[in-house]
């Protein structure tokens, strides 16, 4: 008799804990890697300048063709020769992967730029990144403190 009353309690408390738990799952509204790095360059007023990569390109630019690694991304890049401003939203199930790829993109662009654009170097070296659970944030620009503020708006919505 004690056994089935202990058996009926847990199956209760089982499917209480079941309910309760579906009963806060909501409707998370999708987040768009695009829609988030084109507002980042708005509010950075680089529209003119700017230009989105294609996503097959930032995976071999970044990621050294590694696809797994997000699962949505958009790339801004400064269409001017020489000037290094990059806005990068990266949607991912793991962040610190993220971040190693971007710490070795970072470092081979400055290598690169150490040499034919050494103006450049500061901004590279002062890089933003922010992150929040499943969303990293790349902003290279020449106003660094406006960058770390966008940066960290966008990362905390």
């Amino acid at each position: 008799m004690l056994k089935k009353f202990v058996s009926s309690l847990l199956a209760v408390l089982l499917l209480a804990g079941c309910s309760a738990g579906s009963a806060k799952s909501e409707v998370v509204p999708a987040f768009s890697a695009s829609e988030t790095a084109l507002e980042i360059v708005k509010d950075l007023e680089l529209t003119e300048s700017m230009e989105e990569l294609k996503q097959k390109n930032v995976i071999r630019m970044i990621f050294q063709g590694a696809e797994d690694v997000v699962t949505d991304c958009s790339v801004y890049r400064s269409k001017n020769s020489g000037n290094s401003d990059t806005i990068g939203v990266f949607v991912t199930r793991d962040n610190e992967a993220v971040k190693e790829y971007l710490d070795t993109y970072l470092n081979d662009i400055k290598a690169q730029t150490e040499t034919y654009y050494p103006e450049e170097v500061f901004k590279i070296s002062n890089a933003v990144i922010e992150e929040k659970e499943g969303v990293v944030i790349l902003v290279i620009a020449e106003d660094i403190e406006k960058a770390k503020r966008t940066a960290r708006i966008f990362a905390n919505n």
